[in-house]
């Protein structure tokens, strides 16, 4: 059941939050706090993978913020929102996402690779890699682990409109045309979540994937969220309820929600200030074509009248062969 104990915290609840039951989950601090549990990470986990029975996560391991530096040859630098290994020798990166930015699709790409890269060098420090023969380690040298990529998005997906969930993998097209879908490799996968896309009410909702996505779409809706039969999703519920956070929670969400709210402002000022100046220009090059072409009918009117291409010239501002071509 959900901790009804009062927080220890000093100050009141920061107005902006006020009347509010849950922190919205789609911000770094209470997405962090939703699934800052390992129970709670694996139903998830789980759900994604489509993992059941046996091949349930039995354990995990998982930080947030974890940050990955490489030298390649400049210093690189990426910051996963939580890195979690398997005990079976998975290595996920869970990325929440509010905003679709430019490049949205390479910056998956290049934080799969540096996921990649951190896996292997993770892999090789084991205990179970350091007691491979000498032999063994060498036969081994390419080999990687299993990394997946999870990103849940408060946008719509790039490659599939609509769609709640996407995955994507490495195919040889060769083996596609000939009917053939199978992935090179199932040790690289892409997973994609879409917040907004899924529509399905509480009473529909079938699954860890689903139950996690309806809490992480209707956090902000204003009422009760039912825990679906899950005693680890009340207490995941109780760690973003207002009246249950601390003062540290409260004020990391206010400032990633002020953050939000400057950058939705510098948004739709620069969308009025584009539309503006498009109008501007269009009503500058309307009026220049709307010259040009008096002009070019004043010009045509007197050479039909004998004028001299000369004076119709230095009249229009026209070059005689401008003049000669109407």
């Amino acid at each position: 059941m959900t901790d009804t104990r009062k927080p220890i915290r000093k100050n009141p609840i920061p107005a902006k939050l006020a009347g509010q039951i849950y922190l919205d989950p789609t911000y770094d601090p209470a997405f962090k706090a939703l699934f800052g549990d390992e129970n709670a990470l694996k139903d998830f986990l789980d759900g994604v993978l489509n993992l059941e029975g046996d091949d349930r996560i039995k354990t995990l391991r998982f930080r947030f913020d974890e940050p990955l530096v490489f030298h390649v040859p400049q210093e690189k630098k990426v910051i996963l929102d939580i890195f979690a290994t398997t005990g079976s020798g998975r290595f996920l990166n869970i990325e929440m996402r509010r905003w679709e930015k430019d490049f949205f699709i390479d910056r998956a790409i290049l934080y799969k690779a540096f996921l990649v890269i951190k896996g292997r060098k993770e892999m090789e420090m084991s205990k179970e890699f350091k007691s491979l023969s000498k032999e063994q380690q060498a036969y081994r040298r390419y080999q990687l682990p299993e990394t997946i990529s999870i990103w849940i998005c408060n946008f719509d997906l790039p490659r599939a409109s609509g769609e709640y969930i996407d995955e994507w993998t490495l195919h040889s097209t060769a083996a596609l045309r000939n009917g053939k879908s199978e992935p090179l490799s199932e040790k690289n996968r892409y997973i994609f979540l879409s917040i907004p896309n899924f529509t399905k009410s509480a009473n529909e909702v079938k699954g860890s994937t689903e139950v996690w996505l309806y809490l992480l779409k209707h956090a902000m809706d204003g009422g009760e969220l039912p825990n679906f039969g899950r005693e680890f999703v009340d207490e995941a519920l109780g760690r973003i309820r207002v009246e249950n956070a601390n003062d540290e929670l409260l004020t990391a969400q206010v400032k990633d929600m002020k953050r939000d709210e400057e950058y939705e402002t510098w948004l739709a000022g620069a969308k009025i200030k584009a539309e503006e100046q498009g109008r501007e220009e269009g009503h500058k090059k309307g009026l220049e074509e709307g010259r040009m072409k008096a002009t070019r009918e004043m010009a045509q009117k007197l050479r039909e009248e004998g004028i001299p291409l000369e004076t119709i010239a230095k009249c229009s501002n026209l070059s005689a062969e401008e003049i000669k071509a109407l």
